[in-house]
C-alpha cells in the first residue's frame, strides 16, 4: 500500500509540472550595473546613446535568467532584454492601441472575442526582434529597414473567470501564443 501510495504522489506531482510550465511568472530584482555581462551593456550605450537614467533588473521567469535594461528615451518606455551571457533577445517599448494599425488591431480584437467572454487592456508593447547590429543601427535612427514586430499585450479576460494573460501577437495581428500570468500574492495586497 505504501509504494502504491509513493507511485501514485509521484505521478501527480509529475503530472501536474505541465500545468505549471503553461503559466507565466516573472520575477524582477534590481542589480548594479556591474553585473551585467559587458555585451549587453556595451551594445545598449551603443544602440541607445541618449537614454536616460538606465535601471538594470535581473529576470527569473520560466523561460530561465535574463537581464533587463529599462529606461525612457524620447518620451517612451523602453525595455531591452538580454539572455545571462549578453545576447539580445528583445527591445519593447510601451505603445497606446492607436499605434497599431487598424488592421491588425481587429485581427486581435477577433481573437479576444473568439477565446474570452470580455478583456480589459492593461499594456502593450511593441517588441522589435533582430540581430544585435540591425537593431542598434535602427535605434540609432539611420536609414535601415524596420526590424520584425511583434505585439505584446498583458490583458485581463474572463472564461470561467476573470484572469491575467499576456497574448503575443505578430505585426499583422495574427496570434502567436497566448499564456495566463502568474499572479504573485503581494500583487494583491492592499496598503
Amino acid at each position: 500500500m505504501t509504494r502504491s501510495f509513493c507511485l501514485l504522489l509521484f505521478l501527480y506531482f509529475v503530472g501536474g509540472i505541465p500545468s505549471f510550465a503553461q503559466e507565466k511568472f516573472e520575477r524582477e530584482v534590481k542589480v548594479k550595473s556591474s553585473i551585467i555581462p559587458v555585451k549587453a551593456s556595451s551594445w545598449l550605450s551603443y544602440a541607445f546613446d541618449k537614454a536616460r537614467k538606465v535601471k538594470w533588473y535581473e529576470e527569473y521567469s520560466q523561460e530561465g535568467k535574463s537581464f533587463e535594461a529599462k529606461f525612457w528615451r524620447q518620451d517612451q518606455f523602453y525595455s531591452v532584454e538580454f539572455d545571462s551571457t549578453g545576447n539580445l533577445i528583445d527591445v519593447e517599448v510601451e505603445i497606446r492601441v492607436d499605434e497599431i494599425q487598424a488592421i491588425s488591431w481587429e485581427k486581435v480584437q477577433l481573437e479576444f472575442s473568439e477565446n474570452f467572454q470580455g478583456h480589459k487592456i492593461r499594456k502593450i508593447q511593441k517588441q522589435y526582434i533582430g540581430d544585435m547590429s540591425q537593431l542598434a543601427t535602427f535605434f540609432q535612427n539611420r536609414e535601415v529597414a524596420e526590424p520584425q514586430i511583434r505585439y505584446e499585450i498583458v490583458f485581463e479576460g474572463k472564461k470561467e473567470f476573470w484572469r491575467l494573460w499576456e497574448g503575443l501577437f505578430d505585426e499583422s495581428g495574427a496570434l502567436i501564443s497566448l499564456i495566463p500570468v502568474q499572479q504573485r500574492f503581494a500583487d494583491n495586497l492592499i496598503f
